[in-house]
């Protein structure tokens, strides 16, 4: 592809997994939720033009009028879709009945997150096809998007790919991240990094557009903080 004759920095764009690092990471961490993706990838690509980073997920609770777990969510998005490189594309979340496989056999209901990994591959191909990309991160430790990460390798050789797998440090020991080399793809797979997260945390009021602020939650301010 051409490169902008105002750089020569090569063009990156950012996959999140938003499910995936949320049970990885963030569910123990509560206080790193109010990240700004942005300035993270930015800070870790120092040497490419971070041109979009693209958030790949869905809203919770889709069955309950009212969900403080959602309204948390809906902030965060809001508060994210005020940075000019970050895009959010949702999926849904389906309920669905299961049946206890204990004694009691009783039955209850499971809330599934549906479309993201089709959303993920979608957006990969299609942004492989237009030749905007020269480097491809994917924030992911899903098995699922191993198709559609071999298909670009193979198909795309140009566009350099990295996949980065979100997990706790203590967890890292369980987690693979040799596939690809097993395979005999060219594609740098690694943890990550884990310590930086915490670093890049948006203003606790994000002023919007449309007017108003989407405000930190509060059970994601760090103890002892002052939200700025």
């Amino acid at each position: 592809m051409q490169q902008n004759p105002l750089s020569d920095k090569k063009k990156c764009v950012v996959y999140i997994d938003g499910y995936n690092w949320y049970h990885a990471i963030f569910k123990h961490y509560p206080e790193w939720k109010w990240i700004n993706v942005q300035a993270l990838f930015e800070q870790m690509r120092p040497r490419e033009d971070v041109v979009a980073i693209k958030m790949f997920s869905a809203m919770v609770d889709p069955d309950i009028p009212q969900s403080d777990a959602r309204d948390r969510q809906e902030r965060y998005f809001n508060a994210l879709k005020t940075l000019p490189k970050v895009k959010i594309i949702l999926g849904v979340f389906q309920m669905r009945e299961v049946t206890c496989r204990g004694g009691c056999k009783e039955k209850y209901r499971v809330s599934d997150e549906k479309k993201t990994d089709v959303n993920i591959a979608v957006e990969m191909i299609s942004d492989s096809l237009s030749g905007q990309y020269d480097h491809m991160v994917v924030v992911s430790g899903d098995s699922d998007i191993q198709p559609v990460v071999e298909w670009i390798w193979k198909n795309k050789p140009g566009i350099k790919i990295t996949v980065y797998v979100p997990a706790l440090p203590s967890n890292q020991r369980d987690r693979r991240t040799d596939y690809y080399a097993t395979r005999g793809l060219d594609v740098d797979c690694k943890f990550l990094p884990f310590d930086t997260l915490k670093d890049h945390q948006l203003k606790g009021a994000v002023k919007l557009p449309a007017g108003g602020f989407a405000a930190r939650p509060h059970l994601w301010v760090p103890q002892g903080a002052i939200p700025n």
